[in-house]
């Protein structure tokens, strides 16, 4: 006797695409443009092995072949779950906005024994057809009740405020909310610090502007990297207990360092990033590539 697959969400928690940019942070505030990105991804529900469950065509609406083919491979560890993660690097924003005008849309079709299905499609610009990143800008930091002086002064025995500008006209949404995202990682590439997801008891929502890292949360004598993002969800469909989400987005790195004397394992050189960590340009002038902090050695 056979079965029928199952709708796609009984392994897949959601299909997301983004245009997203990067930045550096310097210690002066600014900001130093690193990439300009098209995104797609989904996130699974369980073990990463249920990826190889399945196949999933990620489509342009209208277009004859899919843009791109997921497989069980390129897995990533990101925000506590699984994540198949494709991207293209443009050089400016304006190419980004030529290769994928907003006025596009897409959807993922899923086929397989045991999962099968379509999502609805959803536009890269919205109802609008408007590209509406948020407004990048530099973090704040803060211990002792003043500006650090120093990021390579860290104090790790004190909480640390990060602080940012509003979100500007963020907002609650059908499915999923606008996000705030804040991350820490070491030196190893380990998440020493996570905001929180909205679908979680404490998380970093839309109309904070600060959050606070317990003291003791960073080592004594370690680099780190703080990651902030803003990410607007101009587009989400959730038809059929599928979620199809579409995002305009920045993401900002910033380095620090802590005081005092490292009495703990030697960073390794070059030092180790988190996978959602920005690495290097991808290398293809077609289609979409594995997110390079997987697909390096």
């Amino acid at each position: 006797m056979t079965t029928s697959p199952r709708a796609p969400s009984a392994l897949i928690e959601v299909f997301w695409i983004e245009k997203y940019l990067t930045f550096s942070q310097s210690h002066q505030g600014d900001l130093i443009p690193t990439d300009h990105l098209f995104l797609a991804e989904y996130v699974l529900r369980g073990d990463a092995s249920d990826a190889t469950l399945f196949e999933c065509d990620f489509w342009r609406t209208g277009s004859a072949a899919p843009v791109q083919r997921y497989t069980g491979a390129d897995k990533l560890w990101c925000n506590r779950y699984w994540v198949n993660r494709k991207v293209r690097s443009f050089d400016t924003l304006a190419a980004l906005e030529k290769a994928h005008p907003p006025s596009d849309s897409y959807y993922w079709e899923v086929s397989g024994p045991h999962i099968a299905g379509r999502t609805g499609p959803v536009r890269i610009g919205g109802p609008e057809q408007t590209t509406r990143i948020p407004k990048p800008h530099a973090m704040r930091l803060s211990q002792n009740g003043r500006r650090v002086p120093d990021l390579n002064a860290i104090d790790a025995a004190a909480p640390l405020l990060i602080e940012w500008d509003r979100f500007e006209q963020a907002r609650a949404g059908a499915v999923i909310d606008d996000t705030i995202f804040v991350f820490i990682d070491d030196c190893l590439g380990n998440v020493v610090y996570f905001g929180g997801l909205p679908i979680e008891a404490e998380y970093i929502r839309f109309d904070s502007t600060s959050v606070i890292v317990p003291a003791g949360t960073l080592r004594p004598g370690q680099p780190y990297t703080v990651f902030f993002s803003q990410c607007r969800m101009v587009d989400q469909d959730g038809s059929d207990g599928l979620i199809n989400c579409a995002v305009n987005s920045f993401g900002i790195e910033l380095d620090l360092r802590t005081q005092g004397v490292n009495r703990d394992a030697p960073c390794p050189e070059p030092r180790l990033m988190a996978p959602y960590r920005w690495k290097r340009k991808t290398r293809i002038s077609q289609g979409l590539e594995t997110w390079p902090t997987i697909a390096d050695p």
